[in-house]
Formats: C-alpha cells, structure tokens, sequence
C-alpha cells in the first residue's frame, strides 16, 4: 500500500512540475501531455522505480522496461489529475449557469 500511495505522490509531483512549465516555457496544451510522460519516464529512471518489482511482479525480461512502463504509468497518473484539477476549475460555470447571468445583466440593445 504504501508503494500505490509513493506512485500517486510522484504522480501529483509531475502534475506540479508540468504546471510550473506551462507558466514559464509551454504554452500549448497540446504538448503537455507530452512532457508529463517525458517527466515521468525521467523521474522513474532518476529514482530507479520500478511498479511491478514494488507489486512482486518479477518476470520482465529486462529491469529497463519495468522502469520505462513505470515513467509511462507516472506520466498517465499526472494526466489524470490534469483532467480531475480541469474538472472542478470549470464546476463553477457549471453550477452558476453563466448563459442566464448574461442574460439578466446589463445588455444593450445594439440595433
């Protein structure tokens, strides 16, 4: 359990990171998937982890494709939090209708 709990903290950490480079050097949305699972595999060689040798699941062929297929898990767990942080950003416009509020609000008549 405590191996499950270390592989989302690594996960919310890239989320975290990749948010810090979309502020200072990326600016389409359409790579940050990408760097996350970049992050990710990095992260995973950096730190050596392997998932499936913390799960007791021993039978790679090579410790190198744990670890990769690890980054890549890394990576899918920090876009994962990417959709769950997007969701409830936008709840608001959601909950608050923002269509009826523009409606009701001070609009001029143009013609």
């Amino acid at each position: 359990m405590h191996f499950f709990g270390l592989v989302i903290l690594f996960g919310l950490g890239i989320y975290a990171l990749s948010l810090l480079g979309e502020r200072a050097y990326l600016r389409t949305r359409e790579l940050k998937p990408l760097v996350q699972l970049i992050l990710g595999v990095a992260l995973a060689w950096i730190a050596n982890l392997n998932l499936w040798s913390g799960f007791a699941i021993g039978n790679l062929r090579a410790d190198w494709v744990g670890i990769t297929i690890t980054g890549l898990a890394l990576g899918g767990i920090a876009f994962f939090f990417d959709a769950v942080v997007g969701f409830f950003a936008g709840l608001h416009r959601k909950i608050e209708d923002q269509a009826v509020q523009l409606e009701h609000g001070d609009l001029k008549r143009v013609a």
